[in-house]
């Protein structure tokens, strides 16, 4: 079901009466790429900010009112939106709307509170640049998508932190936290009569902000080549190879994630195969899509010892080549698009994941999500679409290049990523 109530809001639901929890998330349409570069962070720190204390809650009190009940409370941020969200058992809904919609809507962003909460964002900050491979998947993003703002990290730089004040944080949510640019999605076993009655009661007036526009002019972006080595006194080298993607509302993702299965999505993948099982040179090698609403990333991931990162970075293009060459066999597309429809009905198997799932499509791509007709559209691959993306992804020209940690061999990688 999906209703606009009279602020704009969006609720969208999904009753699954076999299952014995549910779901609910505010979801709100900002983001890192929102963010102007002064701004870079503020997401994500009015995220952490919400939890502490509203008018009748302190940090505490939000805590313990989802403990006595049994239920989950957290929240996200990521480059396009933002999600405050929980779980509890269906007759405890009321309570979870109550809780979140009072931390959303009425949080007092205290001064003090905010102090401190700036130490907790600078050590996530800090623990992100300490996990090398974290940070290789970090930069590999900031340097593929120069020039637009996918390019900004979602925790924004310490610096940034470190200057904000409450008036920046309460000028960011008055432009973006408004009415139009929510959507509340519910998903479990509840009673619709009683569920819309929670909603309205609890966010019917919420009127805050006014419409702006998100972000800056992305449309001219283009990805670029270009590579970065980031030194660090660790043992491994981390490596990442990105080259362009598909858009989140472009229905050829599917054949996309079908011939990441093959390359990289799984143990029988050709880079896990050759790379770790064949040549014993990583413990850890896969690839990965990412979708935005205006662009997209694929990426390839290797840790390997520094001394054999040239070898992997070697037979990383050498199974991409393969793919460019000789194409996807039918056996190895057969595989790939069971392994795909199998891992997407097993990741529905929650209710936090069908409010996502519901949530995501709404808010991002402006659609009611159809768990079916996505599942039509992944049996509806075709091999010949599977096999004409992989030269218009696999362009060595518009590929990035990430090495963080112990960098030994820099003049042979370069070698290999110009040849």
């Amino acid at each position: 079901m999906i209703k606009t109530m009279d602020n704009g809001i969006r609720i969208v639901a999904e009753q699954l009466p076999d299952f014995n929890s549910v779901s609910v998330g505010i979801w709100v349409k900002t983001g890192s790429t929102c963010e102007t570069p002064k701004e870079n962070g503020v997401s994500h720190f009015i995220e952490h900010m919400m939890f502490k204390g509203t008018d009748k809650r302190n940090a505490k009190d939000i805590a313990v009112d989802m403990d006595k009940i049994g239920g989950q409370i957290n929240a996200f941020t990521s480059k396009e939106c933002t999600c405050y969200h929980a779980r509890v058992v269906p007759e405890k809904l009321d309570v979870a709307l109550d809780v979140l919609s009072d931390l959303f809507s009425n949080s007092v962003l205290d001064k003090t509170e905010m102090e401190k909460e700036k130490g907790v964002v600078l050590e996530e900050i800090a623990m992100m640049n300490d996990d090398v491979e974290d940070l290789a998947h970090e930069k590999i993003s900031e340097l593929f998508f120069m020039g637009s703002t996918l390019s900004q990290p979602i925790l924004g730089p310490a610096e940034n932190i470190k200057n904000f004040t409450r008036d920046d944080l309460v000028s960011y949510i008055d432009r973006h936290y408004y009415p139009q640019n929510v959507v509340v999605a519910i998903a479990g076993k509840f009673d619709e009569s009683a569920m819309m009655a929670s909603v309205e009661h609890y966010l019917g007036g919420y009127k805050r902000g006014i419409k702006t526009n998100c972000g800056s002019d992305n449309s001219g972006f283009s990805p670029k080549s270009g590579s970065l080595f980031i030194e660090k006194d660790v043992e491994q080298t981390h490596l990442c190879l990105a080259f362009p993607g598909l858009t989140a509302g472009n229905d050829e993702r599917f054949a996309m994630a079908v011939m990441n299965n093959v390359l990289g999505g799984g143990m029988s993948s050709r880079l896990f195969q050759s790379i770790r099982e064949e040549k014993g040179l990583a413990y850890s090698v896969y690839s990965y899509p990412s979708t935005y609403s205006y662009a997209g990333m694929f990426s390839l991931y290797g840790g390997t010892t520094a001394a054999n990162a040239d070898l992997v970075v070697e037979l990383m293009k050498g199974e991409i080549n393969t793919l460019k060459s000789d194409k996807i066999g039918e056996d190895d597309f057969t595989q790939g698009k069971d392994q795909l429809l199998g891992n997407y009905v097993l990741s529905l198997e929650s209710t936090n994941a069908k409010m996502s799932a519901l949530g995501k499509s709404m808010l991002l791509l402006d659609e009611e999500y159809d768990e079916n007709d996505t599942i039509a559209k992944i049996k509806a691959v075709s091999i010949e679409r599977v096999n004409a993306l992989i030269d218009s992804i696999f362009d060595y020209g518009k590929m990035s290049a990430v090495f963080a940690g112990k960098i030994e061999k820099r003049k042979e990688i370069e070698d290999l990523l110009e040849g």
